[in-house]
């Protein structure tokens, strides 16, 4: 059984558009570091890559692409496609020519928990693409799936409409109903990484200056003795 659901809440297109400004690291600090942030084993298709935009989420089924397709045809200028396919990676689900029909219709990018194909072609066309592995085999179009529903994605859960933010070091996301709070401290952040940063370059030790020197004291030292060869 399959479920497509065509009304999507977005945030507001302005607060999409800053977090561009914004790199994954912050936002994965000022979401706490863990639940939002998409596992290491998802990793863009090439280097200098970033991307900010509302997720268009599907739920494929391993080694099929139909339900894919559809949703690209949902999706709006400025949605990311955010894609369950059950992490397997013996089938090439997304290609070239998919991805040029997404950059011709202005989506954002595209994320996979599965594995993707025509890796140079993608690189050179700079179309954002993130994905576990990539893989040759072409997929068969036979299975339904669901579009707009909730699914995992490198081991977070991402809901239509949630705010997907990339770059070189990979992905985080951010719910739709805390897009702009997340916004306002994550610039909070960057100003204050500033003045840290102006400190560091005048000699400053981050371990002085963030107080590790003092936790550093309160641990308690194991010595070799007490070891588990």
């Amino acid at each position: 059984m399959h479920t497509i659901e065509y009304d999507v809440e977005r945030p507001d297109r302005d607060i999409v558009a800053a977090f561009e400004d914004v790199p994954s690291t912050i936002v994965s600090d000022v979401t706490g570091n863990v639940g939002l942030t998409i596992d290491s084993g998802i990793r863009p298709a090439y280097d200098g890559i970033d991307v900010a935009g509302t997720a268009i989420t599907v739920k494929a089924a391993p080694g099929d692409n139909l339900i894919i397709h559809k949703a690209i045809t949902m999706a709006e200028p400025g949605d990311v496609l955010v894609i369950d396919a059950d992490g397997f990676t013996e089938t090439g689900h997304i290609g070239e020519l998919m991805c040029t029909s997404c950059q011709a219709n202005d989506l954002a990018g595209l994320v996979i928990d599965g594995a993707y194909r025509d890796s140079r072609e993608i690189a050179e066309m700079e179309f954002p693409v993130y994905g576990r592995a990539v893989h040759p085999r072409g997929p068969l179009k036979q299975d339904p799936g669901s579009i707009n529903v909730p699914v995992s994605c490198g081991g977070v859960t991402v809901e239509p409409g949630d705010v997907v933010v990339g770059d070189d070091d990979g992905l985080a996301v951010v719910p739709a109903d805390s897009a702009e709070t997340v916004l306002e401290r994550s610039r909070e952040k960057l100003a204050s990484e500033d003045d840290v940063r102006e400190d560091v370059l005048e000699g400053e030790y981050l371990f002085e200056r963030n107080g590790y020197d003092s936790l550093f004291e309160d641990l308690e030292v194991v010595g070799p003795e007490d070891s588990i060869q």
